[in-house]
């Protein structure tokens, strides 16, 4: 205080100033200390708005794998025996006792899951009927799909049906027996039970004369195609000279048949499929009004005395007017699709 005054300058204006500058410093700080906090604040804010978005991707990716899942499985586990059951039924032909393969279930669980999701079970529970009975190894590849609630038994599915005694089902999928009038009489069981079905059956069966009839008016199905160079291969237990494993057979071009009677929209399914699984697939899911695929076209059958023929001559079964599957055909169809695409 003394300099202070030697210089002219009160003692109470030089407290007046000390004051006046800590007040300004304590201003200063207090307001550093608010921008930070700002700062701080602003950075939770972002945080805060981006966690939702995390989340979202997060949940997407997780629906995402779950509804591809199912691709990752490459087969049950189970083989078709090589020797024949015994069969609570007696009128079956031998040439139809024959398993369908896992691939094929797995071609069609994106639709079993999304009938599921429309009925609003889960997987496991939805109840999945196959009426016709083999080694019954079409439990165990439904099973590994996720499908637990399957039923296809040793028994006669035609007494059943005389008996009223069939069990309640939510979706009927099978591949029935191929002689006689087998494809009649499930199409016609199909119509009258009014729940959705999924039938695989060979290409030339939607153009019968009993097939428009059989199914109905209101049944509009989806055929679901698998690649002509990769055909579903069936397997034959209790055949000659097939005593270590199951024969492997491809007597016909197939694919699915898959009607929803209500329960979902096939446009609405056929575009679902196109856009999540059609890159994962080598099958193909034509529109409601577009003509079958040039190799899934009607074809006829040599008669027996012309295939024993051709087959003394030890030719190939597969002519120009038959409907066995034919490799080198189907390669060089898949080559031209390449080329003109």
């Amino acid at each position: 205080r003394g300099v202070a005054r030697a210089r002219g300058m009160p003692a109470r204006d030089e407290d007046a100033r000390v004051k006046s500058h800590n007040r300004g410093g304590a201003s200063s700080t207090s307001r550093e200390g608010g921008a930070t906090r700002e700062g701080d604040g602003a950075r939770e804010g972002e945080k805060r708005s981006a966690e939702p978005k995390r989340r979202a991707k997060s949940t997407k990716r997780a629906k995402r794998e779950r509804v591809l899942a199912h691709l990752s499985v490459k087969s049950s586990g189970v083989v078709t025996p090589a020797t024949k059951a015994a069969l609570a039924f007696a009128d079956a032909d031998e040439a139809d006792h024959c398993e369908t393969p896992f691939r094929a279930y797995r071609d069609v669980e994106p639709f079993l899951f999304n009938l599921a999701k429309a009925m609003k079970k889960e997987k496991k529970t939805l109840r999945i009927y196959d009426p016709y009975y083999c080694e019954g190894s079409m439990v165990a590849h439904l099973n590994a799909l996720g499908f637990e609630n399957v039923y296809n038994r040793n028994e006669d599915f035609y007494e059943k049906v005389a008996t009223k005694s069939t069990p309640e089902f939510d979706v009927l999928v099978t591949n029935p027996p191929y002689s006689g009038d087998h494809f009649k009489r499930i199409l016609s069981y199909c119509r009258d039970s009014n729940k959705p079905w999924l039938l695989l059956l060979p290409n030339f069966v939607c153009r019968k004369s009993y097939y428009a009839p059989s199914i109905g008016d209101a049944a509009k199905p989806l055929f679901l195609i698998p690649d002509d160079a990769k055909p579903y291969r069936y397997w034959a237990p209790g055949r000659q000279g097939h005593e270590i494993r199951a024969k492997g057979t491809t007597p016909f071009e197939t694919f699915w048949y898959i009607e929803f009677a209500g329960v979902l929209d096939a446009q609405q399914q056929r575009a679902w499929w196109l856009k999540k699984y059609a890159a994962h697939s080598s099958c193909s899911v034509p529109a409601l009004d577009e003509a079958l695929p040039q190799q899934q076209r009607l074809q006829k059958r040599p008669n027996p005395k012309v295939r024993a023929m051709l087959k003394g001559a030890q030719k190939s079964t597969t002519t120009t007017t038959g409907v066995y599957f034919d490799p080198a055909k189907a390669k060089a169809r898949k080559k031209k699709r390449a080329r003109d695409f």
